[in-house]
């Protein structure tokens, strides 16, 4: 038996990407800190695993961030950017007050409630302390944008004669504390697990029904 030449298939190498890929190299890098983020934490997290997760150079992902806080808050505003749309498509779908309220907290609940989005808000806790800047960049990209969807719902609300209340932004924020803030807490603290249940939409609906009753007239 005659033994067939095999030519080895040429090492791989980590380098520069070709020209022409530099976003799709922005994306892998993206994807890949992700995961190591949310698996590792902040802290245990390393630009060289990322970098092996990527199939890239730690060099490439040096040319793009500066740091590894950097890196991250590039990750959490993907992510925001990725989610928060789907919210501010269903607050423009009309309806009445109750209608729009409860699909807006609903929305914002089902993007939240998600074991990625927990994991996100465990490590910017642990992280507070040093890097309040991560908080920032949640407010600054998810919040911001959340709050004026329900601020502008409750003014329509309220020129409609379906609610009376002087102070919208008050009532917005009293509304996503009686929605929102409850579910996440407990599932950040381990108490609830991540996602909607049945148990859950009810809540939702009957806190709905009280913050609503606070407010017509």
């Amino acid at each position: 038996m005659t033994q067939r030449d095999v030519t080895p298939s040429p090492v791989r190498r980590l380098g520069r990407p070709p020209r022409g890929t530099e976003g799709d190299v922005l994306l892998r890098v993206l994807a890949a800190a992700k995961v190591v983020f949310l698996t590792e934490g902040f802290e245990a997290a390393s630009i060289d695993a990322i970098a092996g997760s990527a199939g890239l150079s730690k060099k490439t992902i040096y040319t793009r961030f500066t740091s590894k806080v950097d890196l991250f808050e590039a990750v959490c505003v993907r992510f925001i950017e990725e989610n928060v749309p789907s919210i501010e498509r269903v607050a423009a779908e009309a309806g009445s007050l109750e209608e729009r309220l409860h699909r807006i907290a609903l929305a914002i609940l089902e993007t939240v409630l998600t074991p990625d989005c927990i994991a996100f808000r465990r490590v910017m806790v642990a992280e507070a302390a040093r890097f309040p800047e991560f908080a920032r960049a949640l407010h600054d990209f998810g919040l911001a944008r959340v709050v004026p969807l329900v601020e502008r719902c409750l003014e329509e609300g309220v020129r409609s004669g379906e609610i009376a209340v002087e102070d919208v932004r008050h009532a917005a924020d009293a509304f996503l504390g009686l929605t929102i803030r409850g579910f996440v807490d407990r599932t950040e603290l381990g108490l609830e697990r991540p996602g909607m249940t049945h148990v859950k939409r009810e809540t939702l609906k009957r806190s709905l029904d009280f913050f609503l009753r606070a407010c017509r007239p």
